[in-house]
């Protein structure tokens, strides 16, 4: 038995051919007909999470492995205005998710009936493409069809079906639809030509791991006078390539910024954590910066007096550019000054106290093998930078608006769709935050979540501005004295402990085990204060041992 709306049989026939294997629902009446139909398919794993947004984001995390279009559907209201933050953060991380969302007729909207809000379009800042699924199922097949190509058509991101239905909604019947939905030759992307002068730079910004990528940057890396600067987000760990960008900047006096500007900045890949790579180059503003991109992208940010943008297959472009003749003291000045750096936070992390800062250190080497990290935003993703990750790990995190909404949820679909360890790292406030990512029963034996509980928002510690305004501690801090604990026990999840730095990788290798088919909870007491002082003496170190 399935739904008897003929519309949302073909809807869902359509995402199962065209391949969406995956559908997350936020319980809800008005969705019902999309619960009877997708739930007889069975080729397509359903499931349930209770709040929309945790399901949205927990959606994100499984489309964000695989790369394909999940489907997250709701009930009408503000249920849907609850997918919205994850649907904002699949556009501007451009991961497809394909939402649809259950609606009244048109004609039960503003006359005061039950969960009726206007949905039409309501998205429409943060989709790619919005739809309204017709009645007759031939349509319905058709718009469905539209939907799920958008998803991946010129850039991957997020695409909206509004669905209005009538009661009854419960109505099943026998007969299953037949339709037909061939998935659309996707055009080829060219291959461009771009200058790579004397003096250029290639920054990487947050990419899913690359074979091919991989194999042409270390290309460029050996046989160029290119300068290569790589995030771990840009998951091209291992290779010769700027990988702390902040400690390398930090440590530029004046008298080097006539060596170290480039003249032509060459940027691929998505967003950059790195604030100080943005002032470096809106200060010294290169004559060209060109974007290597399948879609529109927006980089168009670094100060250069020319952006160019090129719509290219970005391994094919950087393959075929050939370099002129490089400027052998612009690449000898910047490798010089980072592997001082890198040299410097070796010496720096020697002995320090629990920290912050220690705690990453410890945490990117003993990264178990094959790990998939996912960091939480804020303080995280910036001390994650400070160290160079092994080759073996890969790294994501919702930086498409790098807010500290989801960063759990996220992870937890991650890790239902990768079979080896998640470990997921994140702040105390962002794991308070989205502590209903524990509410769901998908939640795998692979995952590890490390919660750096230092009693609040210490990011506002860490940047210029917040601690000269009064009440500095009740209005960004966020102090607190909450704990992960009681909420593992609530989920019935391991839970383990950690407030001595000599401690740490002892309880880090017992966390790693398996936990009788459980995820479990890492929870590490630091010290706001103390962080504070180490991270920025780190800086400070960095400035004297030039």
């Amino acid at each position: 038995m399935t739904t008897d709306k003929q519309n949302i049989q073909a809807l869902a026939e359509v995402c199962r051919i065209r391949g969406i294997r995956h559908v997350v629902f936020a319980p809800g009446s008005r969705s019902a007909p999309l619960v009877l139909a997708f739930s007889k398919l069975k080729d397509v794993k359903c499931m349930v999470v209770p709040d929309e947004r945790v399901a949205g984001f927990f959606a994100l995390g499984i489309a964000q492995q695989q790369r394909s279009p999940v489907a997250i559907v709701c009930t009408s209201g503000t249920a849907v205005l609850n997918f919205t933050p994850a649907i904002c953060e699949a556009y501007y991380q451009q991961v497809p998710l394909l939402a649809l969302t259950a609606d009244r007729p048109s004609d039960y909207i503003g006359i005061g009936e039950n969960q009726a809000i206007n949905q039409t379009d309501i998205y429409r800042n943060y989709i790619k493409a919005s739809y309204t699924l017709p009645e007759t199922p031939a349509e319905a097949a058709t718009i469905a069809a539209k939907a799920i190509t958008e998803t991946t058509r010129s850039g991957h991101g997020p695409v909206h079906i509004n669905i209005p239905l009538r009661e009854p909604l419960y109505g099943q019947s026998e007969k299953n639809l037949t339709v037909t939905a061939p998935a659309p030759a996707l055009p080829k992307l060219p291959v461009a030509s771009v200058p790579i002068t004397p003096r250029t730079l290639l920054i990487c910004g947050m990419h899913e791991p690359d074979a091919a990528l991989y194999e042409v940057i270390r290309k460029l890396s050996a046989t160029t006078g290119l300068v290569i600067m790589t995030e771990p987000l840009a998951n091209l760990h291992g290779l010769d390539t700027i990988a702390n960008v902040d400690a390398t900047l930090a440590m530029a006096t004046e008298s080097d910024m006539e060596l170290l500007a480039p003249d032509t900045v060459i940027t691929i890949g998505r967003q950059v954590v790195s604030k100080r790579i943005r002032q470096f180059l809106r200060k010294v503003q290169p004559a060209h910066h060109y974007h290597l991109s399948d879609d529109k992208g927006e980089w168009n940010g670094l100060g250069a007096k020319e952006y160019h943008h090129i719509i290219c297959d970005t391994v094919a472009t950087l393959s075929a550019s050939a370099p002129r003749s490089s400027d052998v003291a612009f690449r000898n000045s910047w490798m010089s000054l980072y592997r001082k750096a890198i040299a410097n936070t070796e010496r720096y992390g020697a002995a320090l106290p629990l920290s912050d800062w220690q705690v990453f250190q410890t945490l990117v080497r003993t990264y178990p093998k094959d790990a998939h990290i996912q960091y939480g935003n804020s303080s995280p993703i910036r001390y994650a930078g400070f160290f160079r990750h092994r080759a073996d790990t890969t790294v994501n995190a919702n930086r498409g608006t790098s807010g500290i909404d989801g960063s759990m949820s996220t992870a937890a679909g991650a890790a239902l769709h990768y079979t080896g360890p998640t470990i997921c790292v994140l702040g105390d406030v962002s794991f308070l935050y989205d502590s209903n990512a524990l509410w769901n029963n998908y939640l795998t034996s692979q995952l590890r979540i490390i919660v750096i509980n230092n009693g609040g928002g210490n990011i506002f510690r860490l940047i210029d501005g917040p601690q000269r305004v009064e009440g500095f501690s009740d209005f960004f801090e966020t102090k607190h004295q909450l704990g992960a604990e009681h909420l593992a026990q609530m989920y019935q999840i391991p839970y383990y402990f950690c407030d001595r730095a000599d401690d740490l990788e002892f309880v880090l290798g017992q966390f790693y085990k398996p936990q009788k088919g459980r995820p479990a909870i890492l929870e590490i007491k630091t010290d706001g204060a103390v962080s504070e002082k180490v991270y920025k003496d780190y800086f400070r170190f960095l400035t004297e041992n030039i």
